[in-house]
């Protein structure tokens, strides 16, 4: 958990001493936000960032260890339905949240993917693993789940134009600095051409791109969609752009594979399957749909000068050179 944690801090602020000791260990023990259970107070352990250390724009990130099956009826009162329906389900888990969101942002907390967590008159968004499933992942997904917590807060913070301007900017930058290039090509695939980003507000898939597998004369034209958070209207708006644009492909920069979301959009007029590797697009009908994890998007950026910190201070501050 802390390993994930500063993975996290690393990457968004790459260029600020001692960041690493932002993060500390924390508990919480207090009946009114844990409960108790024959009456000694529970305990959630873990670490924790306050970032508004070196950044006054934002705020803490939490990722506890919950080593408890909780009471249904309990969990209800403590935390809200939708928090104790998924904690029910994974029992002892990891979770991983960030504070203080108004009560009227739970659906959209929702549809960003992440479990609200109702504390009084405020709400936390929370990414709920069972402790199995968390020690199993690539602790680059988990350093991806503390980025996208941070900027759903600063997005709800500030407006779906802030979270959109993000987007923006890592869509320049994956086409700058070469990484969709390289990573085509590590899918065995020849690049023919990749256009710049489309112009915010044109209808149509992020970037476009045609391509060859490697030692073939065909073509291929793949569309490229880059979104930070839940898929929302994305499933929707990708199958029409396939059927618009006539893609070979879909390649989706995201948290989440989107296929399941994906899959009953594609059932008419035009058919549709996952790619787990692009090199694979000639070998079914219909439209192939590949995810990128977002985790490793950024874990490469991070390693390269001028990467993904080239997107975060706009997730901290102004967006009007961006958007």
């Amino acid at each position: 958990m802390q390993g994930a944690l500063r993975r996290a801090l690393r990457t968004l602020y790459p260029a600020t001493p001692d960041v690493m000791s932002l993060a500390r260990v924390h508990v919480w023990r207090d009946r009114r936000y844990v409960g108790e259970r024959n009456g000694t107070v529970l305990a959630w352990q873990g670490f924790s960032a306050n970032l508004r250390r070196i950044d006054s724009r934002m705020r803490t990130v939490y990722v506890d260890f919950v080593p408890y099956d909780y009471d249904q009826a309990m969990a209800r009162e403590l935390f809200g339905a939708e928090f104790a329906l998924k904690l029910g389900k994974t029992g002892p888990a990891v979770i991983t949240y960030v504070l203080d969101f108004p009560v009227d942002k739970s659906a959209e907390i929702t549809r960003a993917g992440f479990v609200p967590r109702i504390m009084g008159r405020t709400i936390h968004a929370c990414a709920i693993a069972p402790v199995s499933e968390y020690l199993a992942d690539n602790p680059a997904s988990h350093a991806s789940t503390v980025i996208e917590l941070l900027m759903l807060q600063r997005a709800l913070a500030n407006g779906r134009r802030a979270i959109h301007g993000v987007e923006v900017a890592l869509q320049h930058l994956l086409h700058q600095s070469g990484f969709l290039a390289t990573y085509l090509l590590s899918q065995r695939l020849e690049v023919v051409a990749i256009d710049a980003p489309r112009r915010a507000g044109d209808f149509g898939h992020d970037l476009d791109a045609h391509v060859r597998i490697r030692g073939e004369s065909r073509e291929y034209r793949l569309g490229i969609e880059v979104y930070l958070q839940g898929i929302r209207y994305h499933r929707d708006t990708i199958p029409a752009y396939v059927s618009r644009f006539h893609l070979d492909a879909m390649m989706v920069v995201a948290p989440r594979d989107p296929w399941p979301d994906l899959a009953p959009g594609f059932a008419s007029p035009v058919s549709a399957h996952r790619l787990a590797r692009l090199s694979q697009i000639a070998d079914a009908p219909g439209v192939g749909i590949h995810h990128l994890p977002l985790s490793k998007v950024i874990d490469r950026l991070a390693q390269t000068a001028g990467g993904i910190d080239a997107i975060w201070p706009a997730a901290r501050g102004s967006f009007l050179n961006i958007v």
